[in-house]
């Protein structure tokens, strides 16, 4: 398997889909490891080198925002059925955590210019001009709106920043060091490029993240391969964290949705081979797969939105993950 996967993922340097890319194939205690292509195309080619950190987009919802809603669990501040409200009087709706997390929320609504609002202004319209819908508990609709509300309830709980709290309650205990919402631009893989804009590189690729700044759990984060290499391996349950004094990698592994429509608390669940895997991306084009039975796991970073998106990542992307796991 750790051939085919080189070579897939070269091929897809080779083939231009993406500029370069580095993953990480853990397999018990076995580690395959490569970094390979450039970091950028434009506005002039640069090679990438290990260590540089990527902007992980939505993983920012795993590797942050959803431990530190575990830590906020375990420690009783929260119960999963618990209203959002309880901790935001402004939000008008019902949501619970566990919809929150699952995102089976049913919200829905349309801001006008919301890219264009400041941050009080888009943080006052998310929590009061969107409806619950029908699809609530019956249809999973992915939307960043769901862990922005999760974090800013836990904002209330623990009187900090989201971004400070994931700093100081989990990047640090789990010992991710290069993990970080402040990068060096100069060792931060891009996105995108254009000649009005300019090359994005250290700066949140996601609109409403780059708004809201350190008060956004949905996006923001940066980090290495080898962050992640460490994340996986506390998620496998090969290291031990002071960040959990309980087995929540395992707690994971549940579809916590009142209807079974095969979500966990923040991760997507897949079926594959062994049972259950893990599985979140990132718009950027980062992704995670984790298996704890099979103490696997499979981590890959690329910028495929760079200089433009590429339509043709996220076939390559699906076709990738059916054939790992169904291998």
């Amino acid at each position: 398997m750790t051939m085919t996967l080189q070579t897939t993922m070269m091929a897809a340097v080779d083939d231009r889909l993406v500029p370069g890319v580095s993953w990480a194939h853990l397999k018990g205690k076995r580690q395959t490891m490569q970094v390979y292509g450039g970091s950028q195309w434009q506005p002039t080619p640069k090679p990438l080198h290990a260590g540089m950190l990527y902007d992980l987009a939505s993983l920012t919802k795993v590797v942050g925002t959803t431990p530190l809603f575990l830590q906020a669990l375990a420690a009783g501040k929260v119960a999963l059925d618990t209203s959002i409200a309880t901790w935001l009087p402004a939000f008008t709706q019902p949501t619970t955590f566990r919809q929150a997390l699952t995102h089976t929320s049913g919200l829905a609504g349309y801001i006008p210019h919301c890219d264009e609002l400041a941050a009080p202004a888009l943080k006052q319209a998310l929590l009061t001009q969107l409806t619950t819908t029908v699809e609530v508990d019956q249809k999973v609709a992915y939307h960043d709106v769901n862990l922005l509300l999760v974090g800013w309830a836990l904002e209330a709980m623990y009187q900090a920043p989201v971004q400070d709290l994931i700093t100081q309650r989990v990047l640090h205990p789990m010992h991710l060091a290069q993990a970080t919402f402040a990068p060096d631009a100069a060792n931060s893989v891009p996105t995108t490029y254009s000649e009005r804009l300019g090359l994005r590189a250290g700066l949140v690729h996601d609109p409403k993240s780059a708004t809201l700044g350190e008060h956004s759990g949905a996006a923001g984060l940066f980090a290495s391969l080898d962050d992640l290499i460490t994340f996986a391996q506390v998620m496998l349950g090969q290291r031990t964290t002071s960040a959990f004094h309980t087995p929540w990698p395992e707690e994971l592994m549940h579809d916590y949705t009142k209807n079974q429509l095969g979500r966990s608390l923040g991760w997507d669940l897949r079926t594959g081979r062994g049972g259950l895997w893990l599985y979140h991306t990132g718009y950027t084009g980062t992704f995670m797969l984790l298996s704890p039975q099979l103490q696997e796991a499979l981590i890959v970073l690329t910028n495929r939105v760079h200089p433009t998106v590429n339509p043709d990542f996220l076939p390559w992307r699906d076709a990738l993950i059916a054939k790992f796991i169904g291998e």
